[in-house]
């Protein structure tokens, strides 16, 4: 349990000042792909933090100036509201409490350090861990700390706040229903919404599961859903005035449809979701059974009016500008799939006008008076215009310096600025999530002091560089990165739309000044002289030089001695194997490891469940094309004997369609670990990114492993992948300034939190020595027993369990890492090109000689065309 920080003011303000920079602006409709064009104003966020006591936001709503929300909080037995410094004091009671006792409820826990030297509590593992443990064995407290109450229990609460994150009020006259007598009962608040008048209304459920308990029943050694009877439930609904009263109220239970036959019995009645109309009627949706939902409607007395029933579930009801209400849905238009909304004509008790809507257009909120709706999609806000089927993409949540994948509600305001409250689970040392309301100032652009805008393309944002974006643009004076998101023009029918439209834009001048290269073929920009030698940049920091790397893993970024992209971290590629089939040498041939699974004809699955044809030629090549081109001097082998020898070995697979044919996962699935020890598995894919897979696939493979690395002809098949790849190219405005961007990749917080390796050598190092600590208990005799950190198990297979890394281990993993010399690049395109023209070979219609040589023209071709 965390400790709690200390309390801040109500509502405090965090950055009131207007954030200098260049943000993005709106108002250009997007059609056919079309990127918005920049706009006379920008979008100025200010930040209000609502207070720490808020930890938790279940439902929410807003009708003018005004939020309304519910959470949870504490109570004494009496009703009485637990305050933050009493909960404060229980957080330390139980800190001080686990921290001298840990394991197995009594016992200390001692850290063994790389070194072998004890960490902690070992003394207290031998005496009865003393410092306050004394009478830990029957589960009390510390004896030098005051027991606080534990009779706290959690109710909900209604509040609201003023849109600028002011005048945080509970709903003093908001009474929650009882819940009945029992352990087993229940009080839920699943919707909320508030009508135009300023009311309020709730959709709470009242649960209670009943038990045939015998009169001897003891709750200490039996387990009472050993006499379950049912479970008794009752949905009301309830309007509320803007203080909480009740004004009216409407027990739904007699007018639920619930399904009948088979699906009766597993059928539970939830909400799921909840609207006002313009003339004061509730409608209700209630979460759909099997294909179907229905909507009910009443009145604004609470009087049941009528019901609609449909096909398909609903996303949301959508308000639109001019009043009318329905749902968003999807559609069956012609055999393809169509979202759409569906107004409901309340009045005449039936369904309306139906209108088609965006694809991806979920998470939808309130247009104001500007648009019918708004939604959130990729990593912008977009206004919706139902008439001419037309989406306008609002503003960029990162360039207007606010984490979309934070925000839980948004709206466009009548007067143009965008509203949010954004929910950040980040916060150390806080028990819940922190919650800001932030206010997006329609704002003109000469009115805010400029900075340096450097663009970044993109096709995927990664959380972290996310993160340290954010924190870029709010605190450099001089510069702000401006990201454009190219996944946003991916469609169903094209998900490389987005990398297409980016291409075309290098091809025909218009080049970002940053490109995260994480997914995007680095080399072949490279080769077009399209990036920057980071090098000098690397070599003039104050604060980094080429030393500081991991030394192995710089080298194989390189080209040519020089290195076009920088990433915080890193994984090796592999293939891995028993030492027992393979050895234990690191690298082989392409035409060894055909020697190998010759020489064990019972392998039917060589690497692994579902791996055909393409698949593995995919693996080979997205992770060591470079045996086959080189994008500098233009040159190809793809008609060489190992690439012979790749394609031979791949139509020795299964097809796509056979291996879809004879294999079922739920049926036929065997998990690794088995297929291994039966020898039908030589060989598995492995991404080392962190020490714990690597303890799993020990075990897997029998205890040991073996790094053999992707077939090559230099015998050099471990593979460096960068993690969060980013490069400066050639036309950048200002590449000092992207510089300062780049090296945030190196920052402390951007090594230590990410899923991979660090790539700062001291960062690594910290990293592999926390991994080879391990914690020991004392069992009841008095021995010392090691703690797992962790399990990993596919399937329904024994789990494998985790512990320190050895340094037999640690050696064995250093050896794989320094051993790389080349990296990956993917390259879609190139890959495409190749599995294509394997197709000849495969379906038998052209000799391996005749299909390597068409791939090797082509290739030839294709390349030379694109450098």
């Amino acid at each position: 349990m965390k400790k709690a920080k200390t309390k801040r003011a109500l509502a405090a303000v965090l950055a009131a000042m207007l954030l200098v920079g260049v943000l993005s602006g709106c108002g250009k409709k997007v059609e056919d792909g079309d990127k918005p064009a920049s706009s006379d104003f920008v979008y100025v966020p200010t930040y209000t933090e609502l207070d720490e006591s808020v930890q938790d936001i279940s439902s929410l709503c807003c009708t003018g100036d005004t939020i309304y929300f519910s959470s949870y909080i504490p109570v004494h037995s009496d009703g009485s509201r637990v305050t933050d410094e009493e909960l404060a004091a229980r957080d330390e009671y139980y800190n001080k409490y686990y921290d001298s006792v840990k394991a197995d409820g009594d016992v200390a826990v001692a850290v063994v350090e790389e070194d072998g030297a004890e960490d902690g509590a070992e003394d207290g593992a031998e005496d009865g861990a003393e410092d306050g443990a004394d009478d830990d064995a029957d589960g009390t407290a510390p004896a030098d700390t005051a027991e606080p109450d534990f009779d706290i229990d959690y109710i909900y609460a209604l509040f609201s706040v003023k849109t600028d994150g002011s005048g945080l009020t509970q709903l003093s006259d908001y009474i929650p229903p009882q819940a009945p007598e029992g352990d087993y009962s229940y009080v839920n608040l699943s919707q909320f919404c508030a009508d135009s008048e300023g009311n309020l209304w709730v959709a709470e459920n009242i649960s209670q599961t009943i038990f045939d308990l015998p009169e001897d029943f003891d709750e200490n050694t039996q387990d009472p859903w050993e006499y379950y009877v049912k479970d008794e439930t009752q949905n009301i609904i309830r309007k509320l005035s803007p203080t909480g009263a009740e004004i009216a109220r409407l027990d739904l239970e007699p007018y639920i449809v619930k399904p009948e036959g088979e699906d009766a019995e597993y059928y539970s009645f939830y909400i799921g979701a909840m609207e006002t109309d313009k003339d004061g009627n509730l409608l209700i949706y209630d979460g759909g059974h099997g294909s179907e939902g229905n909507i009910y409607v009443a009145n604004s007395n609470c009087e049941f009016l009528f019901k609609l029933s449909l096909d398909g579930w609903i996303d949301s009801f959508i308000t639109a500008k001019d009043g009318s209400i329905g749902i968003a849905t999807s559609s069956d238009d012609g055999g393809t799939y169509q979202r759409v909304f569906k107004t409901i004509d309340t009045a005449n008790k039936t369904w309306g006008a139906e209108y088609k809507i965006p694809t991806y257009g979920y998470n939808t909120s309130s247009g104001g008076s500007l648009y019918d709706f708004c939604y959130n999609e990729n990593s912008s806000l977009w206004g919706y215009d139902l008439a001419t089927e037309t989406a306008t993409k609002i503003l960029n949540w990162i360039n207007s310096d606010v984490d979309g994948d934070r925000v839980m509600y948004s709206t466009v305001l009548d007067n143009g600025n965008v509203f949010a409250i954004t929910r950040d689970w980040s916060n150390d040392g806080q028990a819940g999530p922190a919650y800001e309301v932030v206010t997006l100032v329609k704002t003109p652009a000469s009115e805010v002091k400029q900075k340096t805008v450097l663009t970044m393309a993109t096709m995927y944002l990664d959380y972290n560089i996310k993160r340290e974006l954010l924190k870029f643009n709010k605190t450099n004076p001089d510069y702000r990165i401006e990201v454009l998101d190219y996944s946003e023009y991916n469609t169903e029918e094209d998900y490389t739309a987005g990398l297409t439209k980016l291409n075309t834009e290098i091809i025909s001048g218009h080049v970002p000044d940053i490109i995260d290269v994480s997914d995007l073929p680095a080399k072949q920009y490279a080769a077009k002289g399209l990036l920057v030698d980071l090098y000098p940049y690397i070599d003039s920091d104050p604060d980094y030089n080429r030393s500081d790397f991991v030394q192995s893993v710089l080298k194989a970024g390189e080209t040519d001695g020089k290195l076009y992209q920088l990433g915080s971290g890193f994984s090796v590629f592999s293939v891995i194997a028993s030492p027992a089939v393979v050895g234990t040498e690191m690298g082989w041939t392409m035409e060894e490891m055909k020697a190998i699974m010759d020489e064990h004809p019972n392998a039917d699955l060589p690497f692994g469940m579902y791996m055909s044809r393409t698949s593995l030629l995919q693996y080979l090549l997205m992770l060591n094309m470079d045996d086959y081109m080189n994008w500098q001097t233009g040159e190809c082998s793809f008609n060489s004997d190992g690439f012979k020898k790749l394609l031979e070995i791949a139509k020795g697979f299964p097809s796509e369609e056979e291996l879809s044919a004879s294999l079922d996962y739920d049926d036929n699935w065997v998990e690794p670990a088995v297929l291994f020890r039966e020898g039908r598995q030589l060989f598995t894919f492995f991404s080392a990114e962190d020490f714990d897979s690597f303890q799993y696939y020990k075990a897997v493979c029998g205890g040991s492993v073996t790094f053999k690395g992707l077939p090559s002809a230099d015998r050099d098949g471990n593979v460096v992948h960068f993690s969060n790849g980013l490069t400066i190219t050639t036309s950048c405005k200002d590449k000092d300034g992207a510089w300062q961007f780049l090296r945030c990749l190196l920052s402390d917080s951007m090594q230590k939190d990410q899923w991979y390796f660090p790539i700062i050598q001291k960062n690594f190092d910290a990293q592999l020595a926390e991994a080879m600590k391990q914690e020991y208990t004392t069992d009841a005799d008095g021995n010392k027993v090691p703690v797992s950190h962790g399990g990993m198990s596919y399937g329904n297979g024994e789990t494998i369990e985790f512990y320190a890394i050895t340094q037999e281990e640690a050696d064995q993993f250093l050896a794989m890492i320094n051993s790389v010399t080349k990296s990956a690049s993917i390259d879609e395109s190139l890959i495409g090109l190749v599995l294509e023209d394997a197709q000849y070979y495969f379906a038998g219609e052209k000799s391996i000689d005749e299909t390597a040589e068409i791939i090797q023209s082509r290739m030839s071709i294709y390349i030379n065309e694109q450098r």
